[in-house]
């Protein structure tokens, strides 16, 4: 999985505030930099001058640059469409073709010399977008795709919407990434904040972020221009591994705290109804260790649990609820997802992979 932020330049923004915000970026564990050289608003007297400081440091710490670029924009930058191999120079390393081009326009990009990859609006493509872009050769190793950020409020695409177009763009194998906000950085005009889902305008970008990893999204960046330092760590913090569940823990022994921080769980193939069942928790006992009955509770939604001795061949089994259900005597309750989490839970289905963030209560 990709991070990256958004820079905007000839805005408000600094350029110290800007390459500031790079490296902060790049310390926690963000790749690429999206910009784009079509927003009206923008000051096109600085927006070359300030982008070749950013590209000059990109390029020091290894961070791709992906540029929204439309037909009006190769005007702002006084450069022919056709003359890529400037574009290279000037450092962009992706290309998103945001409206304005035609399908033959996008498949002889895509098999350019110069290492420019293409990246198409995952929002708007089509089945008859494909239909007319197949008849064109492209090459799909070389095309990736974005999805918009919205800035006016209730302007955002549905989950619904998301999935699909996701789905169409998987039948090519096109890599997908999306916007999530910033609370506190909002880039102006609007100040609204550029999310790609409506549903994440006034979520947290940590929230954001986990659910659209849960959705199947590749790569994820920043819409508004300057998330605070704490929005860049938290979402540098998500590992690349799986669906980051944050959880209490009720019962404290070597066993659970073995359990609890292990890497990585997978939900089973044959996924069950009420509850997320780990492939792995099964193999974590050792040698002859036995699971004494404790903490035999009721198990509300988001309860995580471990098969006492009582359960005799699936003592051991790592268990999340999925809805209330009662006590057991045989099932100890060891934990609980937290109640912001708990809607992640509808996003885990067969072979899915979670693990636990321990949060101290």
């Amino acid at each position: 999985m990709g991070k990256g932020i958004s820079v905007f330049l000839g805005m408000e923004y600094s350029l110290d505030n800007i390459l500031h915000n790079i490296r902060l970026s790049k310390e926690n564990g963000f790749d690429r930099i999206f910009t784009s050289f079509h927003i009206p608003e923008a000051n096109y007297d600085i927006v070359l001058g300030q982008f070749s400081e950013v590209s000059k440091l990109a390029h020091n710490l290894n961070m791709k640059i992906i540029a929204d670029i439309s037909p009006n924009a190769y005007k702002f930058l006084k450069i022919d469409e056709d003359e890529l191999a400037r574009v290279k120079d000037l450092g962009v390393d992706v290309l998103r073709l945001d409206f304005g081009y035609s399908e033959e326009f996008i498949a002889n990009l895509s098999r350019n010399n110069f290492g420019l990859k293409v990246e198409i609006n995952a929002s708007t493509v089509t089945d008859r977008f494909f239909d007319e872009l197949e008849k064109y050769s492209p090459n799909y190793k070389n095309i990736q795709a974005c999805h918009n950020y919205y800035p006016r409020k209730n302007t955002g695409i549905s989950e619904t919407l998301l999935v699909r177009k996701n789905q169409l763009l998987r039948r090519y194998g096109i890599r997908i990434s999306a916007f999530i906000p910033s609370l506190s950085g909002k880039r102006g005009p609007i100040y609204e904040g550029l999310p790609t889902l409506e549903v994440h305008r006034h979520l947290s970008p940590y929230t954001s972020a986990r659910h659209l990893i849960a959705l199947g999204v590749d790569d994820i960046f920043f819409g508004d221009g300057n998330p605070t330092k704490d929005e860049i760590i938290s979402v540098g913090s998500i590992k690349d591994i799986g669906i980051e569940l944050r959880a209490v823990v009720s019962v404290r022994d070597y066993i659970t705290e073995r359990y609890m921080k292990f890497p990585c769980y997978t939900n089973r193939a044959d996924c069950a109804e009420d509850v997320v069942r780990a492939v792995e928790s099964r193999s974590l006992l050792i040698n002859s260790e036995i699971i004494k009955a404790d903490n035999c509770v009721n198990r509300e939604k988001g309860s995580i649990t471990l098969d006492n001795e009582g359960y005799m061949r699936y003592m051991g089994e790592l268990q999340i609820t999925k809805k209330a259900l009662p006590k057991d005597d045989r099932i100890n309750v060891i934990g609980k997802v937290l109640k912001e989490d708990l809607f992640l839970l509808d996003y885990i289905n067969e072979e899915t992979s979670f693990y636990f963030k321990i949060i101290n209560n």
